[in-house]
């Protein structure tokens, strides 16, 4: 059997399997648009720009989505209670190879009336069910740590107390040569990705509970430090990311605000605020846990490859390099 075969028939099964898993569970599946005039407002995210022209000569501006999320969120307002999509989703400055492709099938799934806890161990068993259907041993149960455990132990930062110049100081204690203009987000991250990422091993592991300023669309721990958001890291590779989602409409707004001023900051569009969004927002349930996980690296994981243009039929490395 050829490659491309083998490609095609290994994410047909995942696909199955994927579906056959959510709707055993009573998820409904959806589609939702791809180009839309607010896509995301994450100022770590670059969208593709373009824009629609009607016959009379209309353009609406808008780009391609990050993720189905605020589409999908809409639909929970609406009254849809456990749903899911496998959309493609694009984002622009992202590596061609390694475990990056600009376009890439996401699946991602929300159920009302449960939050991240549930999340996670619905999340394991989706993942072993993958392993399963592609013939492989179970991975071992998964671990669950939290973030302000990691970051104490790997980088001698507590987050429960530390400012951004604490963080700031580890960095430059740990050699990682922060930038003057270095948010706290990004003084985290440069920690997070030097000193936490490579120590994970190679077991599952859920990583949860991120400080207050990673939150994004989640909700907040009871002591209002940490957002209800976990990831989870297979063999050093990051799959997921889910949440007990917001459901606060006012407080989503806010934090909009603040990402589109960032990614002013950093000269990048500034999205509307999508207001049909926050509209519908309220009627969401508390708790409400989602999703986002990466199909193209689970079909990574399930064929025990590190590269993602070997689960790709048309990898952009080599549509894009076809003509030189």
């Amino acid at each position: 059997m050829s490659n491309v075969q083998t490609v095609a028939r290994e994410r047909a099964l995942l696909n199955k399997t994927i579906r056959a898993f959510l709707e055993e569970r009573g998820y409904l599946e959806v589609e939702t648009p791809l180009f839309v005039p607010s896509p995301d407002l994450s100022p770590n995210l670059t969208p593709f720009e373009t824009s629609a022209a009607e016959p009379d000569g209309t353009k609406h501006a808008g780009a391609l989505i990050t993720s189905p999320e605020f589409s999908m969120k809409k639909l929970l307002g609406a009254g849809l209670e456990s749903i899911y999509s496998l959309a493609k989703v694009f984002r622009d400055g992202e590596d061609f190879g390694g475990t990056h492709n600009p376009e890439f099938t996401m699946l991602e799934w929300y159920r009302q009336g449960k939050d991240y806890r549930f999340g996670m161990d619905e999340t394991e068993a989706l993942v072993q069910a993958a392993f399963r259907a592609f013939g492989k041993e179970p991975l071992p149960p998964f671990r669950r740590m939290r973030v302000r455990d990691v970051m104490l132990k790997r980088a001698g930062v507590d987050l429960d107390t530390a400012t951004a110049e604490d963080q700031r100081a580890a960095c430059e204690r740990l050699g990682l040569h922060p930038s003057p203009t270095d948010t706290e987000s990004d003084l985290f991250y440069r920690l997070f990705l030097a000193k936490v990422e490579p120590n994970l091993g190679k077991d599952p592991v859920f990583v949860y509970d991120y400080p207050k300023h990673q939150a994004a669309l989640s909700r907040l721990t009871p002591d209002g430090k940490y957002g209800q958001r976990f990831e989870l890291y297979v063999g050093g590779l990051e799959l997921c990311n889910a949440f007990t989602e917001l459901t606060d409409a006012a407080e989503q707004r806010r934090r909009f605000e603040a990402e589109q001023q960032e990614r002013a900051a950093l000269g990048k569009t500034r999205f509307p605020i999508d207001e049909e969004l926050l509209k519908r927002l309220p009627s969401v349930r508390h708790p409400t846990f989602g999703n986002a996980l990466g199909v193209d690296r689970l079909h990574m994981l399930c064929a025990g490859t590190r590269s993602i243009r070997d689960v790709l039929l048309f990898p952009a490395a080599d549509l894009f390099n076809e003509s030189r």
